[in-house]
């Protein structure tokens, strides 16, 4: 099947966003033939990822250009990609319809971002059109504001109001209802766009994070004993903003402090709430047990989160989280908050989910646990091999093929 995708991030040599445009991609290519549409910064690399034989003969791509530097400023950054990505979807059609016209697609889907806010107008070339996996539809709890600095309060503000008028917009009321299926990765999701559709006919869940098998295989291999007399490590990513819980993180570590529990946390990304939290640490009296905003290098990654015992990101708005995930294959124990996504791939038997009330009553719960693993270290084993198995045996890319197939099997065969 000759399927066209838009994919506005794109890249086997990414990460966040681009590395998961790729995974999808690349695993569509293994049953179909690609056409992807997506944005020229990614060019480059695809071309020299060609040449070094990643990207198979089965995967083409156009490029439509959109900018060329981001804003130091991080929060300024991500306001940048927004408005990029409008500009994005206001030229993707016409691109994908010369394109069909040249080549005759069977059906179009919208791959990245993974965000309902900004409709695409992919269902106007009168081919079946699949529009996600997405989401986006998490809501902040405003029981949880009082953890966020000054600036990440006004994002979450500025993102409800975003929220009143995208569901005012009759573009994406549009496209909600003209798709012909709506993919999402969890029961919020589902309800929320099924609500906007009208109608749940045609949304569905479907598992969108996933990882090939090598990747799998990559960081399996890093679960390796770990040494049971050093103090706990946990680990956190993803781009450094408020939704993601580090200043709840923080204040456990220090609860745990005072209970007589030393637990070394490293971040490993940076973004609009670095420096709060690096402000936070300090008065909390933790600066020596945390690391803020040190990468690894890409080819270093997968063994260092083999030095991990944790990965704490008890985010308050996460669609799913692909760093979590990462660090589960490789032996982590994972500790979320109880709340959308990661509340739906974190199970009782593999990590912990803790109940979203108020930050300091989650900093205590999550220093419960961690005083727990401390004095329990064969219960932390345990439960490290049983979060890998969990990634391995339902988020591989056999499973997200699988359904990515039943749905357009009923989307070509229905009456449309």
């Amino acid at each position: 099947m000759k399927l066209l995708l838009s994919a506005i991030a794109c890249d086997p040599c990414g990460g966040s966003e681009s590395i998961y445009g790729w995974y999808v991609v690349s695993a569509l290519a293994k049953h179909h033939e690609c056409y992807v549409i997506t944005e020229k910064r990614f060019q480059k690399s695809l071309e020299e990822s060609k040449k070094r034989g990643i990207v198979p003969d089965s995967i083409h791509f156009r490029y439509l250009s959109m900018g060329d530097t981001y804003h130091p400023n991080r929060l300024v950054a991500r306001l940048q990609s927004w408005r990029w990505y409008q500009k994005f979807q206001q030229n993707v059609l016409k691109l994908a319809a010369e394109w069909h016209q040249e080549i005759g697609f069977d059906l179009a889907q919208h791959v990245t971002y993974t965000t309902w806010r900004v409709p695409s107008e992919l269902w106007k070339l009168g081919i079946p059109f699949v529009w996600g996996p997405i989401s986006g539809t998490e809501i902040f709890p405003p029981s949880c504001m009082s953890s966020l600095s000054f600036t990440s309060k006004c994002f979450e503000i500025f993102r409800r109001i975003q929220t009143y008028f995208a569901l005012k917009s009759q573009n994406t009321l549009q496209c909600a209802r003209k798709a012909d299926a709506i993919p999402v990765p969890h029961r919020q999701a589902l309800e929320f766009l099924t609500q906007i559709r009208g109608s749940e006919e045609g949304v569905s869940i479907c598992h969108n994070f996933f990882f090939p098998d090598a990747r799998i295989e990559e960081l399996k291999s890093r679960h390796t004993p770990r040494d049971i007399k050093r103090p706990l490590r946990a680990f956190a990513a993803g781009n450094l903003e408020g939704r993601k819980g580090v200043a709840i993180a923080l204040q456990a570590i220090a609860e745990a402090k005072a209970r007589g529990i030393r637990v070394e946390y490293q971040v490993t990304s940076r973004g609009p709430e670095l420096e709060h939290l690096k402000q936070l640490a300090r008065s909390l009296g933790i600066s020596d047990q945390v690391i803020l905003g040190e990468r690894f290098e890409a080819e270093d990654f997968a063994e260092a989160l083999g030095s991990f015992d944790l990965c704490l990101v008890p985010s308050l708005r996460d669609g799913a989280g692909l760093s979590i995930m990462e660090a589960m294959l490789a032996g982590c124990v994972p500790i979320v908050a109880d709340w959308c996504g990661p509340a739906e791939f974190v199970t009782e038997d593999c990590g912990y989910k803790v109940p979203v009330t108020h930050p300091k009553r989650m900093a205590q719960d999550i220093a419960r646990i961690l005083c727990q693993l401390d004095s329990d270290r064969d219960l932390l084993r345990r439960l490290g091999t049983v979060a890998g198995e969990r990634i391995r045996n339902s988020y591989n890319e056999r499973q997200f093929l699988d359904s990515m197939n039943q749905i357009y099997e009923r989307v070509l065969s229905s009456d449309r």
